[in-house]
């Protein structure tokens, strides 16, 4: 009786949170501000917000993991790598998201979401640089009875830095209106964002952004990182339907980050993300 009326609470819990293949913010560091990281997307962890700002990296790898409103039965788990190509082709990139729902040592249900990502810088000069990017993605949503199915999405990003201290960011996900299912098909979550960063001082970042989902109300966020001294940067954010109010810091040292944010929500309980990154 017991572990019927916990598997329940899991259950009614679970509907509670974002949708399947929902944006569950993967980057402690874009969650700290807010979410608004499409106009920034200048670590690999672009590959998940906007595949352009991949071509502003070289070399690096973040790991992540947390669990979503504090519930130990619903891990988020992420890597991002990049590795930059030679004779100016830009960065290839490869991300994983997998989010796993968890009652006693089973594993009720699983999303995947494997990504190859691209970024590539189309111009640059001394008054802007535009990058183009894509990721091609695989969904894949397994239940514990081996039920299972995936689909393929396509995304694209553009960003535009303009006199090195404002820049434009754009990305469209899942292009292709992917589905799912085998009787009662369903269409994966399509969504359009928009962002601009502006730098007014020296080691101050701040960003707001616009992000429309197809199939439900528009966001928006907002947030602010401040590099205090070199190891240490620390961030707040704002983000609009749902309600939910962030802040993080990063520690950096000798190419070894450790990005933590903290974010409320409104309605359910409060989220801690880790990511730890290695820039070589």
């Amino acid at each position: 009786m017991k572990k019927t009326i916990l598997l329940s609470l899991i259950l009614i819990t679970c509907t509670m949170l974002p949708a399947v293949f929902d944006d569950y913010q993967p980057s402690a560091r874009a969650r700290g501000m807010g979410g608004a990281f499409t106009g920034v997307a200048n670590d690999v962890n672009a590959i998940f917000f906007n595949p352009a700002g991949l071509a502003d990296t070289e070399y690096e790898a973040i790991i992540g993991m947390a669990n979503l409103h504090g519930e130990s039965f619903s891990q988020l788990k992420t890597l991002a790598a990049g590795a930059m190509l030679p004779k100016k082709l830009g960065t290839l990139g490869l991300g994983i998201r997998m989010l796993d729902v968890e009652f006693e040592g089973y594993t009720l249900s699983s999303e995947q979401i494997y990504t190859l990502s691209h970024g590539i810088t189309l111009q640059h000069d001394i008054h802007s640089t535009i990058n183009f990017g894509y990721n091609l993605n695989y969904y894949n949503l397994s239940f514990d009875d081996d039920d299972s199915d995936g689909a393929f999405g396509l995304d694209l990003g553009v960003t535009a830095l303009l006199h090195t201290r404002t820049k434009l960011g754009f990305a469209i996900t899942n292009l292709n209106k992917a589905k799912m299912g085998f009787e009662n098909q369903i269409d994966l979550p399509s969504k359009m964002a928009m962002g601009i960063s502006y730098v007014p001082y020296d080691r101050v970042t701040t960003s707001i952004e616009v992000k429309k989902d197809f199939a439900q109300e528009t966001e928006f966020m907002g947030g602010v990182e401040a590099r205090v001294f070199d190891p240490l940067s620390i961030r707040v954010g704002v983000h609009q339907n749902p309600a939910t109010y962030s802040a993080g810091a990063t520690f950096t040292l000798e190419g070894v980050s450790v990005d933590y944010a903290f974010t409320v929500h409104s309605v359910l309980a409060p989220t801690h993300y880790i990511n730890l990154g290695y820039r070589y």
